[in-house]
């Protein structure tokens, strides 16, 4: 029975659509299907008794034919050229790549051979496209195997991402550990991958180069529908998230300004309220002071009364000078609070400049206090001398007004290893131990001095002026003991 009689095989034959071609022992053609006939270019039935190596590139015919009768010596089948890039040719002389898979049976005792011949030209075509874009992408892209875990391709911006010499150092070389900062985040990577209904992530990650250089990637991982594969594609974003933190810095900055701004405003809105308080409170006494007396000096016309008049003006001076404190008080901590203060600095002699001070002071000392002063070190120190008079009559000024009559006050300078030191002690009613953290609070009074004339600025003005000379202040005080404040700054 001749192969064409056989129906069923010459029907899968004719409608295949691979190239199916069968040859005797000496490669001449015995059937050629319909679409080989047409890959090739032949028509119907023209290929039949040619040599197949009619189909075979000039080059490679002569081999052809060892390797034809080296298969029918033993036969099996198999894919021809395994691993290796074939080519057919056209009748019109044109080549094109092919995969060839090939079979062998027996028919009345004569062996034949058949070839199954699939044009891929098509396919090369696309991986060609692959390839170039595999190659010169502009991203890090690499393949690894599932089941080893190990890189199998990589191309070159993945080779300088990582910091390898070379594609053979990188797939030789390349272990995913040394590039992870925690390499727990591969693991967990790999298993969403494997475990979880997913074939792709997404992750930004910190990695490192192979000589240690840190970056931020954006990792793109992909499996294939087998899950045999996973492509990963690898972008350096590292200016970018410097850019984002800094822009993220800077708005930060700029919220911490505009919330500190707000913080002056609200301060501010409540200074001023605090001031119209105390000085709707503050202003009243001195101003009662001042008409109650005006009036009664009127009265005091006759030369006998000058004793009363002078007890009256005194008395207007007095609530004149209050008022002016209170007033001087609030001017000066807004210039501080406005950076409107600057620093203007000059040798001053050091005893003789406090001594002076104190001399102004003596008028307004209570009956029978009396202030100590002693100086020790160097004479002359290079300051601002306003700051240092404004801290110097502030202290002195509050150890004179909460300390009682006949009550001394000690005060000592000290100028030493580039440092200046003020000690003001008093005798006086000192402050309680629970209200002692908020003595430099604006406004604050602590409760044993409510009934003694003052504004609550002054310690806060003390404080300003002492951290403008870059240095610092601190005091001890004890219920009915007295008060201890010592004031540093460079020299």
């Amino acid at each position: 029975m001749s192969i064409e009689s056989e129906a069923g095989f010459r029907a899968l034959f004719e409608y295949a659509t691979i190239g199916i071609v069968v040859i005797n022992r000496e490669g001449q053609i015995e059937l050629a299907n319909p679409c080989i006939q047409n890959m090739f270019g032949y028509t119907n039935g023209e290929l039949i008794g040619k040599p197949v190596e009619i189909l075979i590139p000039d080059a490679l015919r002569s081999r052809h034919i060892d390797h034809r009768e080296s298969y029918f010596a033993r036969p099996k089948a198999r894919p021809m050229g395994y691993g290796l890039n074939l080519f057919a040719r056209k009748k019109d002389g044109a080549e094109f790549p092919v995969e060839i898979s090939l079979g062998h049976y027996q028919l009345d005792s004569e062996k034949l051979a058949v070839a199954f011949v699939t044009d891929i030209t098509i396919r090369k075509a696309n991986e060609e496209k692959y390839l170039n874009l595999f190659e010169n992408s502009l991203v890090a892209m690499f393949l690894t195997e599932i089941n080893s875990l190990k890189v199998i391709d990589v191309n070159e911006m993945g080779i300088r991402l990582f910091g390898y010499k070379s594609k053979d150092d990188f797939l030789k070389n390349f272990k995913p550990v040394q590039h992870f900062i925690r390499p727990e985040e591969r693991e967990t990577n790999m298993e969403s991958l494997v475990e979880q209904d997913t074939n792709e992530i997404t992750r930004e990650q910190e990695m490192q180069k192979l000589d240690g250089t840190r970056f931020w990637a954006k990792i793109f991982v992909k499996l294939n529908n087998e899950k045999s594969l996973a492509q990963t594609v690898a972008i350096d974003i590292t200016e970018t998230r410097r850019a984002q933190e800094e822009l993220e810095s800077k708005v930060e900055e700029r919220t911490l300004e505009l919330t500190q701004s707000l913080d002056r405003e609200k301060q501010l809105g409540e200074m001023k309220s605090r001031f119209v308080s105390m000085a709707s409170h503050e202003f009243r006494t001195p101003l009662s002071a001042i008409l109650s007396s005006v009036s009664l000096i009127d009265r005091y016309s006759e030369p006998e009364n000058e004793e009363k008049r002078k007890k009256h003006i005194e008395r207007i001076k007095s609530s004149v000078q209050n008022l002016t404190d209170i007033l001087n008080d609030f001017l000066s901590l807004d210039k501080l609070e406005q950076g409107k203060v600057e620093v203007e600095k000059e040798l001053v002699d050091m005893k003789e400049f406090v001594e002076g001070i104190l001399e102004e002071m003596n008028e307004n000392l209570k009956e029978g206090q009396k202030i100590n002063y002693d100086h020790e070190g160097e004479n002359e120190i290079f300051q601002d001398r306003k700051i240092i008079r404004s801290i110097m009559l502030n202290l002195v000024s509050n150890a004179v007004k909460y300390s009682g009559e006949n009550d001394e006050i000690t005060l000592k300078t000290n100028v030493a290893d580039h440092q200046i030191t003020f000690t003001v002690k008093d005798q006086g009613i000192g402050i309680p131990s629970e209200e002692q953290n908020h003595m430099f609070t604006k406004f604050f009074r602590a409760k044993n001095a409510l009934n003694i004339k003052g504004t609550g600025l002054g310690l806060t003005i003390v404080k300003r002026y002492v951290e403008l000379l870059d240095g610092e202040i601190s005091f001890t005080s004890s219920m009915d003991t007295g008060t201890t404040f010592i004031v540093k700054f460079p020299h």
